[in-house]
């Protein structure tokens, strides 16, 4: 028997697929000498915005920094508990620490996403903020999550980071609370050749806190008006994740069908759990992150 071995995820098919295109892409930047907060990342931030319906949306350099920001920017730190599905990366409680608070884990549920119960169990005086994960493509019950935290009066911040596209009852991931930061890491749906990532808000004030905190602390008018960090979106990244945009909708669409096509073949054994099927559930669509 011949061992053979299928890695993971393939990175070179990142680049070799469209490598004629991605280098005319990377030339075009080069030439003009746009690298860092160009027109191409105004492009791209407004084309994200459009197509997950949020009203702003602002590259960072990765999603681990966009969660970090995102929860400095509602208000969250020193003091704070968040509650954070225990089902994730690393990253999701580092992003918590980070910004000074206390990352609290609580149990998912059978769809493998946060359990609404046991984000009500774990509510304490310090509890402020719920960091759901949208993990592996698809979106949890926003609707379970949004009114505990109404009755608690507590804020959303979402790691979408596996979901852009991703939607629950028609709203997409990363836009249902106060926040939420999707990442563009090479194997994601939507990959960059390199470390990059976005928060979508539909709150102003939360944009210009966000918009201040990714670059040294700068307004929209250039002026220093708080302390910030370094982490801008790289404009040639930008510009890559906007021309592969355009061709986003199609790669979902064959993600689906090859989700279809295992749930036809492996549905049956009960030895698999199989994500959720493509049209099993009206409320869910999901872009099949990992599968």
């Amino acid at each position: 028997m011949t061992a053979r071995s299928v890695p993971f995820f393939d990175y070179p098919y990142v680049f070799t697929s469209q490598e004629n295109d991605l280098i005319s892409v990377i030339r075009d930047v080069g030439r003009r000498g746009a690298f860092i907060m160009q027109q191409d990342l105004r492009d791209f931030e407004r084309h994200i915005a459009e197509y997950t319906g949020a009203k702003y949306a602002l590259g960072v350099g990765n999603a681990t920094d966009g969660l970090c920001l995102a929860v400095r920017a509602v208000g969250i730190g020193p003091g704070n508990e968040v509650i954070f599905c225990s089902h994730t990366m690393l990253a999701t409680a580092a992003a918590i620490h980070f910004a000074g608070a206390t990352p609290v884990p609580v149990e998912c549920g059978s769809d493998h996403l946060i359990d609404p119960e046991s984000v009500r169990a774990a509510i304490t005086p310090r509890t402020k903020a719920i960091m759901p994960t949208q993990l592996n493509g698809r979106t949890c019950n926003m609707d379970a999550l949004l009114a505990i935290a109404d009755e608690h009066g507590l804020i959303i911040v979402e790691d979408a980071a596996q979901a852009l596209g991703s939607r629950f009852k028609g709203k997409c991931a990363g836009t249902s609370g106060a926040a939420g930061a999707i990442s563009f890491y090479p194997a994601k749906t939507l990959g960059s050749l390199g470390d990059a990532g976005i928060v979508l808000t539909n709150d102003r004030q939360v944009y210009e806190k966000l918009h201040m905190l990714r670059d040294h602390g700068r307004d929209e008018d250039g002026e220093v008006v708080g302390w910030g960090l370094n982490s801008r979106l790289d404009n040639i990244q930008a510009a890559i994740l906007d021309y592969k945009l355009k061709q986003y909708d199609r790669e979902v669409a064959r993600r689906r069908q090859i989700a279809q096509m295992y749930q036809d073949g492996l549905g049956d054994l009960s030895e698999l759990t199989l994500p959720p099927a493509p049209e099993s559930d009206p409320n869910h669509f999901d872009v099949f992150q990992n599968y």
